[in-house]
């Protein structure tokens, strides 16, 4: 298993209640300040980047740990995917000489994270030491290095983002190396908001250094709302197929945890709901989410053809209705039933084993519920 996890590893360094619509009293998206601008998206994109980094090096443990090679290679691409694009969006601002250092620094460490991963994964003390210590020797100052020569962000504030970067991940990683799901989920949501943080602030260097190619406030309460919701919406999507991957798997305890985050992920992923659109909105909405979460779940886990249809007629004539209700409260029109068949083919693929295509479908599904998050925000992608 070492020589083929090590294999896949190589891969990513060469890779750089109610169907009746809910009418509320609430504001409309577009009444929210500055949530378009151009500064507003490199803020938006910048966290979900940084986040999305996250899980996948998050599903690439899960697969890790439990040999699935296929699943594990196709993650490593998308981490690749993920690396590329990130690099797109700085190389913007940096311009392509700094924006290309920037890249083989976050190639680099992006290696250093999967070759941890498959020691720890593996027993190999030795070879999670040298790797630990290339994330903290190397990683750590060149990455900061890159960052604040050509944006301006102060040396010890790069490396004290970047250390809790390394920090935060290798915690999870250790959680499920030793077999506890109840502290793996909840610390790659630690993860996830110390990445998404980092993306903001980022955003805001990239921006305050290169005003004309970035116009608009990033620091406005629109702008930071709007990478919230997205970054939370993001994260969201990626703990659902995290829940139904163990669900479809019969992983109980790993299924028990995540279920437990995916509640908590709604639960704020409501009260930012609330912030924006008022209490009511943010009540109904934590309802919502719960009901169509329970859907997806009970398909994912469904024994038989019965079952399975029960929960899609829930889906197709509850949940889903009822969410596109709520969001027509809100004056925002979306296509909610693409979400939910996307992230019913993702379920698919998890029950089939049809790991090939599995990372890019769920990427997919996690893109298209942030496309809902820029629809409430008025700022359409």
């Amino acid at each position: 298993m070492l020589k083929v996890l090590a294999a896949c590893a190589a891969g990513v360094v060469c890779l750089a209640g109610c169907a009746s619509t809910i009418a509320l009293p609430t504001p409309s998206a577009s009444s929210v300040p500055s949530a378009n601008s151009p500064a507003a998206d490199v803020r938006a994109r910048m966290s979900l980047l940084m986040g999305e980094q996250t899980y996948v090096v998050a599903k690439l443990t899960v697969a890790a740990m439990a040999g699935r090679k296929d699943e594990f290679g196709s993650y490593a691409d998308l981490l690749a995917a993920n690396g590329v694009e990130l690099n797109g969006v700085l190389g913007k601002a940096m311009g392509e000489t700094a924006g290309l250092k920037f890249a083989q620094s976050w190639t680099r460490g992006n290696s250093f994270f999967v070759d941890y991963m498959v020691a720890i994964s593996t027993r190999q003390q030795d070879l999670a030491d040298a790797a630990l210590m290339n994330l903290n020797t190397t990683y750590v100052p060149q990455m900061a290095q890159n960052l604040s020569a050509p944006l301006n962000i102060s040396t010890s504030s790069a490396n004290r983002m970047l250390t809790d970067q390394v920090t935060t991940i290798k915690q999870f990683i250790d959680d499920a190396a030793t077999g506890t799901p109840s502290a793996f989920y909840p610390d790659v949501r630690a993860a996830y908001a110390k990445s998404t943080a980092m993306g903001g602030s980022i955003a805001e260097a990239a921006v305050w250094k290169f005003p004309d190619k970035y116009p608009g406030d990033v620091t406005t309460e629109g702008s930071k709302a709007r990478a919230q919701l997205d970054a939370l919406l993001q994260e969201h999507a990626y703990l659902l197929s995290m829940t139904t991957g163990a669900t479809s798997s019969g992983a109980t305890a790993e299924a028990g945890a995540a279920t437990s985050s995916l509640q908590a992920s709604a639960q704020d992923l409501s009260h930012a709901i609330a912030s924006i659109f008022g209490s009511h909105a943010g009540t109904q909405a934590a309802q919502l989410w719960s009901d169509e979460d329970k859907s997806f779940v009970a398909y994912s886990s469904a024994a038989d053809d019965a079952s399975r249809s029960s929960a899609l007629n829930a889906l197709n004539h509850t949940s889903t209705p009822a969410l596109a209700g709520f969001l027509n409260g809100l004056h925002v029109t979306a296509d909610i039933d693409s979400v939910t068949h996307q992230t019913i083919g993702v379920i698919d693929d998890q029950r089939a084993k049809s790991y090939s295509v599995l990372a890019a479908e769920d990427r997919q599904s996690a893109a298209l519920l942030v496309s809902l998050g820029d629809l409430m925000m008025g700022a359409p992608g």
